[in-house]
């Protein structure tokens, strides 16, 4: 009798587990929110002055370091090998930005504590590195109703110590079909107005799609960037989109290895879908991303140029950098560029983007 009654828990608890399981998957699955934290700096921030120096990076949820490598692109691991592999990359990106200290940084794939990075908080980590920044995070990945050490919160961060409007948030296309099958990655673009020197710019933070069949929920998204920029361009902004775009932004001869199924993502940079006048902003000569078929090694692994900036033809610049860091921290490599308003007639009409 006692074993009949063991058994008659168990099985209520596996299915009481599994509907629980079910509702998860559901809600998250359905769920077409995209949540947001806001943090205002603690004290009032200074106007922007020219020039402006702004600073990009996909951290890769401080879990992607030189030890590890990526199942979705072809290796073995679905999180970092550790707690202590998350914990090193997150001091490193600390270290980074402390020494940086932009005007202005562009985060994508910031996270809350969570599963893949074996719940060390990262978002919590990045803004005690920098103490009198104004913040905003929101997840364009977000499970519901998952248990801490389960959950996922990831998405972008845009971080200032200049005074800016509120940020704003935009959507973007999505893709078809869900990641894993029950998550809907929910993308947007964040979109700062604030004055520079006195003049009016928009910077908008941007992480396209990764795995799209084709490139084609990248080529709409791209789209829909260029659009709303050119139309804050029109109305004299200076704009500057700044991030990951998941294209090659420029053809690269950098030394690797991989085999060519491991680059089955790569896709070119349309440029004729830019209008006249507008920029690429790139440092040609380090290599902002790498491959994670296997952990990082020099030389093997393929890397290229994913990451910088697009700017409108009333932008100066002074500088671009990309920051070298032999990938071991994230499998993307910060950008950071110095940018001034080159005031010019804004052109009635700029040769809209070839579909």
């Amino acid at each position: 009798m006692w074993l009949r009654r063991i058994l008659v828990y168990v099985s209520l608890l596996v299915m009481l587990a599994a509907l629980y399981a079910g509702a998860a998957i559901f809600v998250t699955l359905t769920d077409e929110g995209i949540p947001e934290r806001r943090e205002a700096a603690p004290s009032a921030l200074p106007a922007a002055q020219a020039p402006m120096k702004l600073m990009i990076w996909n951290i890769g949820y401080s879990g992607l370091g030189e030890e590890s490598d990526f199942q979705m692109d072809g290796g073995e691991m679905l999180r970092p090998p550790g707690r202590k592999a998350v914990e090193k990359n997150l001091a490193g990106i600390q270290t980074v930005l402390q020494e940086e200290a932009p005007d202005i940084l562009l985060m994508q794939e910031l996270a809350a504590p969570g599963f893949l990075n074996h719940t060390v908080d990262v978002l919590g980590g990045v803004k005690a590195a920098l103490p009198g920044y104004g913040m905003v995070f929101s997840s364009d990945i977000r499970t519901r109703l998952f248990p801490g050490p389960l959950s996922m919160r990831h998405g972008l961060g845009t971080f200032l110590k200049v005074a800016a409007e509120e940020t704003e948030l935009v959507r973007l296309s999505e893709e078809p079909e869900p990641i894993m099958g029950f998550i809907q990655r929910r993308y947007h673009l964040q979109v700062t107005e604030l004055e520079v020197s006195g003049q009016p710019w928009v910077i908008i933070n941007v992480h396209l799609s990764a795995f799209d069949e084709g490139a084609n929920t990248r080529m709409r998204q791209l789209r829909e960037v260029l659009d709303l920029a050119q139309s804050y361009y029109q109305r004299g902004a200076a704009v500057v989109i700044g991030g990951d775009w998941n294209m090659r932004l420029a053809q690269t001869d950098f030394a690797y290895q991989s085999a060519e199924e491991a680059l089955f993502w790569v896709h070119d940079f349309p440029q004729e879908t830019l209008r006249r006048g507008w920029q690429i902003l790139i440092d040609p000569a380090v290599p902002t991303t790498r491959t994670n078929e296997q952990p990082y090694t020099a030389g093997v692994n393929y890397t290229t140029i994913i990451d910088g900036f697009v700017a409108s033809p009333n932008v100066g610049v002074d500088e671009v950098r990309g920051i070298d860091l032999g990938f071991r921290f994230t499998d993307h490599q910060p950008v950071v560029a110095l940018l001034r308003r080159t005031d010019g007639p804004v052109p009635e009409d700029s040769s809209p983007p070839v579909d």
